[in-house]
C-alpha cells in the first residue's frame, strides 16, 4: 500500500474529479479504498496519470489508475503508462488492475476506431485493460 500523498477510508463513494470530468468508486462492499494522489505529490516529474486507487480487502487486491483528461488521448495513454511503470514494484503482485480515461471532449470512445486500436495496444503492452470515458465513470467494488 502506497502511504504518502494518500487519504485511506471506507467511505460509501470516493469520488475525484477535475475541469467536470469525474471518475467515482462506489464502495458497496465497505472495505478500504487507498486514494494517491500521483500528479504533483506521488510522483512529481515526468509523465504521471492524475490519481490511482488501491482496493484493499485483506491486502491490496485491486488497482485503478486514473487520468482526467481534456482531448488527447493518446497524451492519457502515455501518463498512465509512466505511472503504471513506475508503480510496478509496489503493485507487482496485485492480481487486478484497470486504467481509466475521462476525458472531456472525445467523440464516441467506446466505439471510434481509434479508441479500440489504442486499447488493444495498451492492453498488449501492459498487460492491463484501458477504459475511455466522456465527462464521468463510476466504478463499483
Amino acid at each position: 500500500m502506497i502511504i504518502r500523498c494518500n487519504v485511506c477510508n471506507n467511505n460509501k463513494i470516493v469520488p475525484v474529479s477535475e475541469n467536470k470530468r469525474e471518475f467515482r468508486i462506489q464502495n458497496k462492499s465497505g472495505c478500504k479504498i487507498n486514494k494517491v494522489t500521483v500528479d504533483g505529490c506521488y510522483i512529481t516529474s515526468g509523465l504521471k496519470c492524475d490519481y490511482l486507487f488501491e482496493i484493499i480487502k485483506t491486502d491490496v487486491e485491486e488497482v485503478y489508475y486514473v487520468e482526467l483528461k481534456g482531448s488527447d488521448i493518446s497524451h492519457g495513454r502515455k501518463q498512465l503508462e509512466s505511472t503504471i511503470k513506475y508503480c510496478n514494484s509496489e503493485h507487482r503482485s496485485v492480481f487486478k488492475k484497470e486504467a481509466y480515461i475521462v476525458a472531456s471532449k472525445f467523440k464516441s470512445p467506446k466505439s471510434s476506431t481509434s479508441s479500440q486500436k489504442l486499447k488493444r495496444e495498451f492492453k498488449r503492452v501492459n498487460n492491463i485493460p484501458l477504459f475511455i470515458y466522456t465527462k464521468q465513470i463510476e466504478v463499483t467494488v
